[in-house]
């Protein structure tokens, strides 16, 4: 993943609207869209949560298959509170959020 880490100020401002953006986008179609539709089709909304953070965590097969797991489990807290609270603005928000701060993250962690 270190390819991903941003190295100058211009790359984490970039970084920073990629991770609005990807809060945004990614809660809406997998929380927002596909959750709904999962839960629909087998009338079950545990059923519709646990599909759509499975197809979550497989879109993020790049990072590697421990970090799509990772990834996959948060997921299923992000649409168990979607789905508690009847919508997906506060995944929004905690998903940008998460996302923005990745890199700093990342960089504390380092030896």
């Amino acid at each position: 993943m270190e390819f991903l880490i941003p190295r100058t100020a211009i790359e984490n401002l970039e970084w920073v609207g990629l991770a609005v953006v990807a809060g945004i986008c990614e809660e809406a179609i997998f929380r927002g869209y596909l959750q709904k539709q999962f839960a629909l089709f087998t009338g079950s909304a545990l059923v519709g949560v646990f599909f759509s953070a499975a197809a979550f965590g497989a879109v993020h097969l790049y990072q590697g298959m421990t970090r799509a797991l990772v990834i996959g489990a948060s997921a299923i807290l992000f649409g168990a509170v979607a789905e508690w609270r009847g919508t997906v603005r506060l995944g929004m928000f905690a998903h940008a959020l998460q996302d923005g701060i990745a890199p700093l993250l990342l960089r504390l962690m380092r030896p």
